[in-house]
Order: C-alpha cells, then sequence, then structure tokens
C-alpha cells in the first residue's frame, strides 16, 4: 500500500511540475507610482488574467520600478517586460497614427459629447476603432514589436489656475502648462503663453510663478497635489484627455495559448473599464474637496465655453493637415469622421453608467469579443 501511495504522490507531483512548465508568467512594467488608483486597477488585472486563465497566464506587476513611461516604448519592443500603459506622445516618430486619433479626443468637448464621463465613451470609441478598423494603427504597433490591447483615457483637461479668470482678456498672456501639441496650439490661439513643463514640476512651477495655470486632467488635480496651492479651476476648456494604450510584446502574445489570448482580452476589457472608471473617481473627490480649501470649482464662463469649442471646430480639421504634412497620413479626414461617429455610439452606450462593472461588459461585448484571436497581432 505504502508503495501505491508513493506512487501517486509522484504521479501528481509530476503532473504538477509539467502544469507550473507549461504556465507562462508575465511581467507589467507601470509608470504610476505604487499605492495609485491606476496601480491598484493594474494589479487587480493581474488577479482577474490569473483567475480567467485557471492559472495558464500570471502577471507581476512592477510600479514605477521596472520602466519609467519614457522608457515603455524601447522596453516592451526589447522584452525587457511583456506588458505597460504606453504613452504614444512620448514617441512621435513611433506612433503618428495613434497620436493623431489621440489628439481627436478634443470632440468631446462639444455640446454633445461633454459630459462628467466622457472619457469612457471615448476610451471605448478610440479601442474599437484601433482595434477593428485600424491597419495602419495596427501596422505602426506591429513594427515596435508590440501588440495593441485597447486603451484608457483619463477624465478632460481643465486650466487650474492662481487667477481668476472671467473672460476671454484674462488668458491673454498667461504662461500655462502644457502636456502636448492641442494644449500648446490651444494656449497660443486665445493668446496665452504654453510652457512645456513635466507634470512632476508643476507644483513648483505654480508655487515660485513661473505658470500661472496648468492645463491638467481633473484628476491630476488630486494626484499631483495641485489641489494644495491653486484657487481656481475652470471646467470646459481647454479640454481633451490623455490616451493611454496597453501594449504586449509581441512574441509573448504569439507563445500564447488560444485560451491565454482569450483571458488575456477579458482582462484587458475589464482593465480598460476599471481603470477609466478611476480617474473619474479621483476627479470627483477632488470637486467634493475643493470648497472645503477656498477653491473656486466651476464652469468655465460661458464665452470662454464657447471660444473653445470655436476652436474645436477648427483645429479638428487642422489635425489632419499637420499629420498629413509632418508624417504623410492621407487618413486624417476619414478618421475624424469614423471617431466622431464612434463617439456618437459610445456616448448612447454609456450614459448613465456608473462603474466599471458595466463598462467591462460593454467593453467585452462591442470590441474584444469581436477580436479574431487567431489572426489578431499577428
Amino acid at each position: 500500500m505504502r508503495t501505491t501511495i508513493k506512487g501517486m504522490l509522484t504521479g501528481a507531483s509530476m503532473l504538477a511540475i509539467a502544469g507550473a512548465a507549461q504556465a507562462q508568467e508575465l511581467t507589467f512594467a507601470g509608470g504610476w507610482p505604487p499605492g495609485s488608483a491606476p496601480t491598484q486597477m493594474i494589479e487587480n488585472f493581474a488577479k482577474t488574467l490569473e483567475e480567467y486563465s485557471e492559472g495558464e497566464v500570471t502577471m507581476r506587476v512592477f510600479p514605477l520600478s521596472l520602466l519609467s513611461f519614457s522608457e515603455g516604448n524601447a522596453g516592451i519592443r526589447d522584452g525587457i517586460a511583456d506588458m505597460t500603459g504606453l504613452l504614444t506622445a512620448y514617441f512621435p516618430a513611433e506612433y503618428p497614427n495613434l497620436n493623431m486619433l489621440a489628439e481627436f479626443s478634443e470632440l468631446v468637448e462639444l455640446e454633445e459629447f461633454a459630459s462628467e464621463t466622457s472619457s469612457i465613451a471615448f476610451a471605448g470609441a478610440i479601442s474599437e476603432y484601433v482595434m477593428l478598423n485600424c491597419p495602419d494603427c495596427q501596422k505602426e504597433v506591429s513594427a515596435q514589436n508590440q501588440v495593441y490591447l485597447g486603451a484608457g483615457s483619463t477624465t478632460s483637461y481643465v486650466l487650474q489656475c492662481m487667477n481668476p479668470l472671467t473672460s476671454v482678456d484674462d488668458l491673454e498672456g498667461k504662461r500655462i502648462r502644457v502636456a502636448g501639441a492641442y494644449w500648446a496650439r490651444w494656449a497660443e490661439k486665445v493668446g496665452a503663453v504654453p510652457v512645456s513643463m513635466s507634470v512632476n514640476e508643476t507644483l513648483e512651477g505654480l508655487n515660485q510663478g513661473v505658470v500661472d495655470c496648468t492645463a491638467s486632467n481633473t484628476a491630476d488635480f488630486v494626484n499631483f497635489g495641485f489641489i494644495d496651492v491653486v484657487k481656481y479651476l475652470y471646467v470646459g476648456l481647454p479640454g481633451a484627455q490623455f490616451n493611454f494604450p496597453f501594449t504586449i510584446n509581441k512574441d509573448t502574445w504569439g507563445a500564447m495559448s488560444d485560451s491565454g489570448k482569450n483571458a488575456m482580452l477579458r482582462a484587458q476589457a475589464k482593465l480598460v473599464g476599471d481603470i477609466t472608471w478611476a480617474y473619474i473617481e479621483e476627479a470627483r473627490e477632488g470637486k467634493e474637496r475643493a470648497p472645503g480649501l477656498g477653491i473656486e470649482y466651476v464652469d468655465a464662463a460661458a464665452d470662454l465655453v464657447a471660444l473653445n469649442r470655436d476652436f474645436i471646430n477648427q483645429d479638428k480639421e487642422a489635425i489632419a493637415s499637420i499629420y498629413k504634412e509632418r508624417f504623410g497620413i492621407e487618413s486624417g479626414p476619414a478618421a475624424a469622421d469614423a471617431l466622431n461617429e464612434l463617439l456618437v455610439k459610445w456616448t448612447d452606450l454609456t450614459n448613465g453608467v456608473e462603474g466599471g462593472d458595466t463598462l467591462t461588459e460593454l467593453y467585452w461585448n462591442e470590441i474584444y469579443s469581436k477580436v479574431d484571436i487567431a489572426s489578431y497581432g499577428q
């Protein structure tokens, strides 16, 4: 009997070892700091991936340690890590199509799309367009040895200022910290002075009077401490959102089984929903705290909002021309029309949504479930 039991245990151990050898452990290099809401959502994603794959695929998360945002593209391309949340704006030459699409996030400030939760509609629209309808986007991601797995979005950018802005004239000469090309164009158009400054330097810049305002999203109002220094926050301008695709190393993706890929897509639908919703929750926290700190947190004056929307209606045509001139992209007008149509669809789909679970179901049904696993990312 002892021999039989020993033989059974040995056989079970061998099966366990064989199963462990087939398991695939991946690494996620996040640019968000430990303990932040985005990092918490990524850690939840790792647990979900293991659950959905029944242990076939596991994930170790390295927040702001293995790769920074500026190192993300080369790091995933070269296999230093398997996955990241990629800030394509840091890599204009490598991702012209994705960056052009991200600039069209300005559309969410138009009256038919503007809302506190417009980011969940834009995340759905851009993820659907790239994953299902943009071969040129897929080619440029593939050229970086990566596979696109959808994108999250920040909340809209607003002006967070040291001094009041009550009219268009008040913008003249104001030094405004900007995060990218859209916001720089906007500042110049309204007579302000765009100042290129990393988000990590912005708090000190406001404190020292280097800038009068920062154009930052409403979640970063809390995350980067602007809530501790600014006195005025104006919703409705300059608008637009920062888009961050999730990518996986192409060789890693290719080595995954069909069941592993399916689990990854299901987990990604949840990650995109959860992380985009986390920004909304953080933004709400800042809005609730602001009055108690003596901060005027209000909608911008009607003439300023009108000015902003006039700019966007002109700028959406300019974006296509800019990217055609700089990068030879011919598809700008068609992409703008397609994203506009998808925003109509996703604004309707996400109307009244309150939480990541509902978003997960929407993103899975409308996007991820339609991906052909056999050919995607090949």
